[in-house]
């Protein structure tokens, strides 16, 4: 038994038993840290399961007064304000599944769901930072990405991002190679229109038509049933419409949701905070058409053909772009792990080859090669660390008093900044591919 036993042992070598201990242990910290959230999940109730609750027991969720009525005064430790945002009817169909179950127990299945989807991002990340690094890194990357800002406030609030995040990964990756997974996914990315909406845009302006043609075609016939549902609930198709208009303009001018309020990140935001006077629903609509059509006039020095290929400054674009043009907040940044990752292969790749042959390599091994690849992640930088550390960590790295709107300048900021320098990296260097 003794013999058998140590030739078990011997197969596993010390130094990976240590990266696998550390690796868990990064795990179970940032578990443990949001461990208390697992049953409760303030935006999971708002986003997913009283709307839920509500096409069950035959109300129109979109109705504001109706949703804050019956759901506005069961808010768990005084969660904020009770309305169910503008998502789209497709979503619906994930919070009709949810529920079904208590709340506790919905709750604590859309946390194992989110952090189940870290670990699927994590995997994305290792990937792209460098494919010598293994099982271990996945496990600890899952354990970062909880602790950052954005994952932590992802498992505390119960955000459905990390679900929107990986489907618009499946349509940039998969947008030429396997059209139809990549409608499959656009159609369920427009159920979150911040996700969805520049997502069919950058579709569209890249001339991916059967991506395009077959999401919307699928997310017409899987919230077909859900509009009809709704209008029986709400009285009639008029009133579903008046209602759905009427939580759009409530969201648009609500103090949390209204262009230059604390918690936004996106570029209109930024001039709104500092600007005086009434940004509307024109404003978004130029602002979201000027950040798509130069990131798409961009992308198409690089593409060949319809799409796009990914290098990191146009995974990068995709990203920013996504992020900056819509109404978004910090937990939404989680979109950018991919992106961050593949800009961040070049010092990384660099880092590991110095470690494994102990000198520093003369050239970059990342798949990238590009000589702009120290510019683009110096250029980055800035973003990705305001992007992950905490709020409150971020006004003293930065010598800064209280303020979430100063953590939103300076979030938004440097995603400028990085959308600028990923421009440059593509103007200057644009590689471009053979025809397709």
């Amino acid at each position: 038994m003794s013999a058998t036993l140590g030739a078990a042992l011997s197969r596993f070598r010390a130094p990976s038993l240590v990266r696998y201990a550390l690796a868990v242990g990064i795990l179970g910290v940032a578990v443990a840290s949001v461990a208390h959230a697992a049953t409760s999940g303030g935006d999971f109730r708002l986003a997913i399961w009283f709307p839920g609750q509500a096409l069950l027991h035959g109300r129109d969720p979109y109705d504001i007064a109706s949703f804050e009525h019956y759901y506005g005064s069961r808010q768990v430790e005084a969660f904020s304000l009770g309305w169910f945002p503008l998502y789209g009817p497709i979503h619906l169909w994930l919070a009709v599944v949810f529920a079904l179950f208590p709340v506790t127990v919905a709750a604590g299945l859309w946390f194992a769901v989110n952090l189940a989807g870290l670990a699927v991002m994590a995997a994305v990340v290792v990937r792209a930072l460098d494919d010598r690094l293994g099982a271990p890194a996945v496990i600890a990357m899952t354990g970062i990405l909880a602790l950052t800002r954005p994952g932590r406030a992802l498992l505390e609030s119960g955000q459905a991002t990390v679900v929107y995040a990986l489907l618009t990964y499946v349509v940039w990756s998969q947008a030429r190679r396997r059209p139809l997974l990549a409608a499959v996914a656009l159609a369920c990315v427009l159920g979150k229109p911040p996700f969805g909406l520049p997502l069919l845009a950058l579709v569209l302006a890249r001339r991916l038509w059967p991506v395009a043609l077959r999401g919307v075609a699928l997310f017409l016939v899987a919230s077909a049933p859900i509009v009809v549902w709704l209008s029986i609930n709400a009285g009639s198709p008029g009133s579903l419409w008046h209602a759905m208009v009427h939580n759009l303009s409530y969201t648009d001018h609500n103090r949390l949701d209204a262009p230059g309020s604390p918690g936004r990140i996106d570029a209109l935001s930024l001039i709104a905070r500092y600007v005086h006077g009434h940004f509307g629903g024109g404003a978004e609509i130029g602002a979201f058409v000027v950040l798509v059509g130069v990131v798409a006039a961009v992308v198409a020095r690089v593409a060949g053909g319809p799409g796009w290929p990914l290098p990191p400054a146009v995974l990068l674009l995709l990203g920013l772009v996504t992020v900056l043009a819509l109404a978004h907040e910090y937990y939404d940044l989680l979109l950018l792990a991919w992106p961050f990752a593949a800009v961040m292969r070049w010092p990384v790749s660099r880092v590991i080859s110095a470690l494994r042959a102990g000198r520093w390599p003369r050239e970059a091994p990342a798949a990238d090669g590009s000589r702009w690849g120290g510019l683009l992640a110096l250029v980055a930088l800035p973003a990705l660390v305001v992007s992950v550390i905490p709020a409150q960590d971020t006004l003293k790295v930065f010598g800064l008093g209280s303020g979430t709107a100063i953590i939103s300048t300076l979030t938004t900021a440097g995603l400028l900044v990085a959308l600028v320098g990923a421009v440059v990296v593509v103007v200057l260097d644009p590689r471009r591919e053979a025809p397709s």
